[in-house]
């Protein structure tokens, strides 16, 4: 064996180290190998720190984009489905939080009907939109409350397919008579359906609409029987009372309290838990011995599956809009009652109205094809 391999065991001393005067022996292939390959992987571990670093560096880029991306939101117009015809109490409710949405988002609001169905077309279409925040459904009883318990077939599941971003407002129904009717208080006009039992009749303004079923909630609550008439829309209906063609009907007080200070119907009672601000010297049905206790609401929904921070952004504008004056008055005057929630209340509340108006329905006995 070489001086330089006994001696240190290393092919890298020379002998001149190892063996001082004597000449140096040539390295053997294998050791001279196996040096290169310790110099390389040297080499080599550089680069592969340097490639661990820059692979770092675009992964927290990637992750500050991705970041940045949900900050943004919305970074483009949303629409605003209403499932009803333009013109209308909803429609009008629409947009008029409409506008406050695009304030408080930063982002065009398009308010958008899809009429149909008693209100299944516009509520289907937004069940099963994209769940990224850009489609919003402004969702009533009928959507969600009424309609999975009237029609057998539906396009969407009132309970699995939505979220709530939160609620919008409430309102409360009125019951007006016809002028004609020899009555002046809803004792009088209770009595009087029970002397006239198959001859009285209410109008709504369609099958399986708010206006029907929180009629029937009435005629459960009383024992009473009247035979129901459906008309195209709350215009026509209410002319029908006034006209006496129909008994009696049950609106929202707004459409109710010009109506009978025009005198043109006759204002009995709302449904509402206390006395409106808006009516105070009109009483509610409860304080007269009557729980029936009802009203319509209007929920900000969007399809199930939509980001939970899109919920949140969406809860934190609607609340912040309907706080606004300028929006909150407009509100008021339209009958309705602006009201703040969480997303976690507006979804308990749906669920809630999903089993009330059901067991109405149930109990009433009303289908629809």
């Amino acid at each position: 064996m070489p001086c330089a391999l006994r001696a240190c065991g290393h092919p890298s001393k020379a002998m001149g180290s190892c063996c001082a005067g004597k000449p140096a022996q040539p390295q053997p292939k294998q050791a001279q190998y196996n040096h290169n390959i310790r110099r390389h992987a040297g080499k080599g571990g550089v680069m592969l720190n340097h490639n661990l670093k820059r692979l770092a560096v675009l992964a927290g880029l990637l992750l500050s984009l991705q970041t940045g991306a949900q900050a943004a939101y919305p970074d483009h117009p949303l629409h605003f489905v209403v499932p009803f015809t333009a013109g209308g109490n909803t429609d009008i409710v629409a947009r008029i939080v409409g506008k406050g949405l695009a304030q408080q988002l930063g982002q065009p609001v398009v308010v958008e009907n899809r009429p149909g169905a008693n209100a299944m077309i516009g509520a289907g279409y937004v069940a099963h939109s994209r769940p990224d925040g850009y489609t919003m459904l402004l969702a009533t009883a009928e959507t969600l409350a009424i309609n999975p318990h009237l029609y057998k077939k539906i396009s969407y599941d009132a309970l699995k397919d939505f979220s709530a971003a939160g609620v919008i407002d409430r309102f409360p129904f009125a019951l007006v008579v016809s002028p004609k009717l020899p009555v002046k208080t809803l004792a009088d006009f209770v009595a009087y359906a029970k002397q006239h039992k198959g001859k009285m009749s209410f109008s709504s303004w369609g099958v399986g609409s708010t206006s029907q079923i929180a009629f029937e909630q009435f005629l459960q609550t009383t024992h009473l029987s009247m035979l129901h008439i459906p008309y195209q829309g709350a215009a026509p209906a209410i002319t029908a009372v006034a006209a006496g063609e129909v008994d009696a009907f049950m609106v929202p007080l707004a459409v109710a309290v010009p109506q009978a200070e025009a005198g043109h119907v006759k204002l009995l009672a709302v449904t509402s838990p206390k006395r409106e601000d808006s009516a105070p010297q009109v009483p509610t049905m409860k304080e007269l011995g009557y729980p029936v206790v009802i009203g319509g609401w209007h929920i900000l929904s969007v399809p199930d599956g939509t980001p939970a921070d899109a919920i949140a952004r969406l809860n934190k504008a609607l609340n912040a809009a309907i706080a606004m004056p300028e929006i909150r008055d407009v509100l008021l005057k339209q009958g309705v009652t602006p009201s703040p929630s969480t997303p976690e209340q507006a979804d308990r509340m749906a669920h809630e109205e999903w089993q009330h108006w059901g067991d109405i329905i149930k109990a009433a006995g009303i289908s629809a094809k």
